[in-house]
């Protein structure tokens, strides 16, 4: 068996990724721009991340567990942070012509 073949199936049996730094890598990119952050949330990009923390720190690669634990920390600051811009009486109303409506 190929170390290739064992990784991908050591993946699936376990759910972690064969490569944790290629997950904390799309976590810390996903971090520069709300829409591609979105993305990642939606696409059970929390979960994953969870899991490549857990797989660097079984592996002993204390960098990518670091970075993985920082962008986890940031994704929630950003997560707190939207919910409450749409707390009542945060953010801006606008009209659907752009302009702020009458008071």
């Amino acid at each position: 068996m190929t170390d290739e073949v064992r990784d991908a199936l050591r993946a699936l049996a376990t759910g972690d990724a064969a490569d944790p730094t290629a997950t904390v890598d799309e976590a810390v990119s996903a971090l520069d721009d709300v829409c591609d952050l979105a993305a990642f949330v939606d696409d059970d990009g929390i979960d994953r991340l969870r899991r490549a923390v857990a797989a660097a720190d079984r592996s002993g690669d204390e960098a990518a567990a670091c970075r993985g634990r920082r962008a986890l920390a940031t994704v929630d600051r950003c997560r707190a942070a939207a919910a409450d811009h749409f707390r009542s009486g945060r953010g801006t109303v606008l009209s659907p012509d752009g302009q702020p409506p009458e008071r």
